[in-house]
């Protein structure tokens, strides 16, 4: 799958999930179903002399599959976004570790971790072993169930207790993901979903990411809308730009991570400066993030300023010290 999607350049490209030939037991299935998500193409099926395998035969399988389809519909957005990124200049949908870290040779040989996208970080349980060795290169990660910060050593670490319906998976300090607040049982229910923004800073505090919507049907668009996203240590700008009809569709959601203390105030203002209302604020502190209720329409463009008590020499306040690695 790397091969054909990072050099190749064949981006829709995925294994027939739980394998063709021969006979997959409840447990791989299940690892493959959670690990198939993460492909640009995603499809269980196998050879007609081997046993059905179809996800719902086996209550595992089933479990996994639904918490994984879940997740991969969320992040649908993203992915289309990664597509047409790579129809425009050819970046890769799933990418190699050593295409982020060239400069790290730890990461040449590594086969079985891969970006999904350029902000997602998937590292399979690929037996039916609940553990798995991962390498983790020198950069700020981020935990996508719990958003917790994480510092990678440069090395290779264990991580325990990987259940059937588990994947780690980690988000790249330095990017800003958009997804949908909630999965659908379609994609056209799905395009009615509000979104999430996670905005991930990287070691220097900033982060950046984008967005592209279209029909998703049309070969010849008559409308788009593209949105960049940029955020500098306590501020967050969003651009949008295109004529592309949201159909009401909003942010809901804003999620700053790697924050470690409270604001003092969060203000949101349109680009000629009136301001937004902020609906809610909540600080995680176990976890370190700050989120932000909103009710903002997908095509409008705006900024979000976090503001703290006092601020260091490098204006970073909500950031900067020592957190456990994984």
């Amino acid at each position: 799958m790397l091969g054909f999607a990072s050099i190749y350049q064949v981006p829709m490209v995925g294994s027939d999930v739980c394998g063709f030939y021969g006979n997959a037991t409840e447990s791989l299935c299940a690892r493959w179903a959670m690990l198939g998500a993460f492909s640009p193409f995603y499809r269980n099926h196998n050879d007609i002399a081997s046993i059905p395998q179809e996800f719902y035969r086996w209550p595992a399988v089933a479990h996994a599959a639904k918490v994984a389809v879940a997740i991969r519909y969320r992040l649908l957005d993203y992915l289309y976004t990664a597509f047409h990124r790579a129809h425009l200049d050819g970046t890769p949908v799933v990418q190699p570790l050593f295409f982020a870290y060239p400069e790290d040779s730890a990461t040449f040989g590594i086969e079985h971790q891969f970006l999904f996208g350029d902000g997602l970080m998937v590292s399979p349980a690929l037996d039916e072993s609940n553990e798995v060795e991962i390498y983790l290169p020198d950069d700020i990660y981020y935990e996508f169930t719990t958003r917790r910060i994480l510092y990678g050593p440069g090395a290779k670490m264990w991580v325990r207790q990987v259940e059937l319906d588990e994947i780690p998976l980690l988000i790249r300090g330095g990017t800003i993901i958009p997804m949908r607040e909630e999965s659908a049982m379609t994609t056209k229910e799905l395009r009615k979903k509000d979104f999430e923004l996670v905005v991930a800073p990287g070691s220097d505090w900033a982060a950046k990411g984008s967005l592209y919507l279209d029909d998703g049907v049309s070969l010849e668009q008559a409308s788009t809308l593209e949105v960049s996203y940029a955020f500098d240590a306590t501020e967050l700008t969003v651009k949008a730009a295109g004529r592309y009809n949201v159909n009401g569709v909003k942010y809901s959601k804003i999620s700053i991570l790697g924050i470690s203390e409270r604001p003092l105030d969060v203000k949101i203002a349109l680009a000629s400066g009136k301001p937004i209302a902020v609906r809610r604020v909540d600080w995680d502190a176990q976890n370190e993030v700050v989120n932000v209720d909103v009710a903002i329409s997908l095509s409008t463009s705006f900024t979000l300023r976090l503001e703290f008590a006092e601020a260091d020499a490098d204006g970073e306040s909500a950031g900067g010290h020592a957190h456990d690695e994984l």
